[in-house]
């Protein structure tokens, strides 16, 4: 069975944000993310309880559309997050492994647009 691709944004900027630009997007992300579990709290997406398998895969979510959609590179991910490179490498290979599931594809696709938007909102905010 072919995975599908996911598309990503080349639009976005090439360079290495700045540290607030970073976090704006880590915070996207992670918002994004819990949106799909509505049960969680934000903290629990950020830091998962042991054994609590859904808060996990909010967190392995959010690591992916970091690096994916908004091209954040893993060390600068591994950094910001105080993980391994492999769980980010782990995290990042589960998440794509699933993306060949066509529903979890569909919610991941509806994340990457909400991610993007909660990012533009805050720039907006920012330079109003």
């Amino acid at each position: 069975m072919t995975k599908p691709s996911v598309e990503f944004d080349r639009s976005m900027p090439t360079g290495l944000p700045d540290d607030e630009a970073l976090n704006d997007i880590q915070a996207a992300c992670f918002v994004a993310a819990k949106d799909l579990f509505p049960w969680l709290s934000l903290r629990d997406v950020i830091a998962p309880p042991h054994e609590w398998f859904d808060a996990a895969l909010a967190r392995q979510i959010a690591l992916h559309l970091m690096v994916k959609t908004f091209f954040v590179p893993k060390r600068r991910v591994v950094e910001m997050q105080g993980r391994s490179r492999e769980a980010v490498n782990r995290a990042l290979r589960t998440i794509d492994e699933r993306l060949g599931e066509p529903l979890f594809f569909e919610c991941y696709q509806n994340l990457t647009d909400r991610a993007r938007s909660l990012v533009l909102e805050t720039r907006i905010r920012r330079a109003a």
